[in-house]
């Protein structure tokens, strides 16, 4: 493109106009074709303008061609990969190798895998973290157990209430996180 000073004037590029029949100097730059956009021809003022009202950048290009490009215009035409195929844990993988090359002591623990939420309120109930083994479930569920069962806390109606969370969420557990967590 003509580069225009502050002044609005027009720097020459030296370039005679392409416009059939034109003898003004070409100082305003225009592709030759979509498949080589920085091969350029040049033209004046008055015909670039008219260059400009013809040129399609589409023009014989089918209508599959035209939305495969708006597509991949979306991303800039670079290359995508979807999520769920990239390979598990790679952020903690790329943590752990700067971590060696920058000599940082800092260990990177490896990235646990996500839980559903249903495993996480369960865990919340029974006042457990991830990742809990079946020992630690049980344990923590008779230790509960004692403490909720509405025979120790009669006259108590928010014991039982409780008391049944907590064996919801230990069968949930036991039937469910157990076998996801090995």
């Amino acid at each position: 493109m003509a580069r225009r000073k502050k002044s609005e004037e027009v720097q020459s590029s030296g370039h005679p106009c392409n416009w059939g029949g034109c003898s003004n100097p070409g100082n305003f730059r225009a592709p030759r074709s979509r498949q080589n956009l920085q091969d350029y021809q040049w033209f004046c003022e008055a015909h670039i303008a008219e260059f400009n009202k013809k040129w399609n950048y589409f023009e014989g290009m089918d209508s599959d061609a035209i939305y495969a490009f708006q597509h991949d215009a979306t991303t800039g035409h670079r290359p995508t990969w979807r999520m769920d195929q990239m390979h598990r844990h790679s952020a903690a993988k790329l943590e752990e190798a700067f971590g060696k090359m920058f000599g940082d002591r800092q260990s990177y623990a490896a990235y646990a895998k996500p839980i559903p939420a249903r495993d996480k309120d369960a865990l919340a109930v029974l006042d457990l973290n991830h990742p809990s083994d079946k020992g630690a479930i049980k344990a923590q569920y008779r230790e509960l157990v004692k403490k909720y069962h509405p025979d120790v806390n009669k006259g108590n109606p928010n014991a039982e209430e409780v008391f049944k969370r907590i064996t919801r969420a230990y069968q949930h557990l036991m039937a469910h996180y157990v076998e996801s967590s090995t």
